[in-house]
């Protein structure tokens, strides 16, 4: 089993270079870490360097304009699902899985869903994970702070901007985070230009006909004190998907792959188990 991170490029089909990390098995089988909006692989550190999901391949990029990933200009870049799911395949080709569950974190639920619109059928596809995600534009998703938090990080006052992407990294907990992890956010979540951010936002998302025919297992997982996509969104995802199954997290917010990440990496290993088994 390989323990070590290992950092990799790979490039879409537009041209954007995608920064990748893998660990964990060397096999074919496993996971794919998609994160959220203004973050970056390292929001999956602990599950990347989870003792309990080592028997599998981990697989966490960059997306499109985050982080160490390539950062575009222009809302052709951005503003269509045809792009980031090119991204998952370009991803999914390069690492070699070809038995993947699919985990989206916040925003990252939403690719995989621009992803499944477009190869829903990708027999690789073995499980699907929403954590603390959106997959539905509807009252009572996404919470006023929220809006309003991601709203001035587009503003070209830089103060404003910087303290509105502090606020959204604490919107994102229930309890503090540590010290460490705290500045490691505050770092990632400033490397997402104003640019990106207007090409990324206001896209409207309706995938309710793709969702009620899902055939993979599915695993929802959400935090009851997530301030900024509010419970009610674990709760319709799991109530749409067929058979999905869902966990919520008390004293827990938006980020429970940090804030709980040990229930989180057990949550995630049983499904595996699960998944892998059913499927062998």
């Amino acid at each position: 089993m390989n323990t070590e991170l290992e950092f990799h490029r790979v490039v879409s089909d537009d041209s954007v270079s995608l920064a990748v990390t893998l660990t964990g098995s060397r096999g074919d089988t496993g996971f794919l870490f998609l994160h959220g909006i203004l973050q970056s692989a390292l929001s999956w550190k602990y599950q990347l360097s989870s003792p309990e999901l080592v028997p599998w391949k981990s697989v966490a990029f960059d997306l499109r304009g985050h982080g160490f990933s390539s950062k575009p200009v222009g809302a052709e870049y951005y503003g269509n699902g045809d792009l980031w799911s090119r991204d998952v395949a370009a991803v999914l080709d390069a690492t070699g899985l070809k038995r993947v569950i699919l985990v989206g974190w916040s925003f990252g639920g939403r690719v995989i869903l621009d992803h499944l619109e477009r190869h829903g059928n990708d027999p690789r596809i073995a499980g699907l994970v929403f954590i603390d995600a959106n997959t539905k534009t509807a009252p009572g998703h996404i919470s006023e702070e929220c809006v309003k938090v991601l709203g001035a990080t587009v503003s070209e006052d830089m103060a404003e901007n910087i303290a509105a992407r502090h606020a959204f990294v604490r919107l994102c907990f229930s309890n503090p985070p540590s010290d460490t992890d705290l500045s490691e956010m505050l770092a990632y979540n400033n490397m997402t230009a104003p640019d990106v951010l207007k090409g990324i936002l206001g896209r409207p998302m309706d995938h309710d006909a793709l969702m009620r025919g899902l055939k993979p297992p599915v695993l929802v997982i959400h935090g009851e004190e997530d301030r900024l996509s509010l419970p009610k969104c674990g709760e319709y995802t799991a109530e749409i998907i067929p058979g999905a199954r869902l966990h919520c997290l008390e004293k827990t917010g938006h980020m429970p792959q940090v804030e709980a990440s040990g229930k989180v990496n057990a949550l995630l290993a049983s499904f595996a188990r699960d998944v892998f088994l059913e499927q062998a």
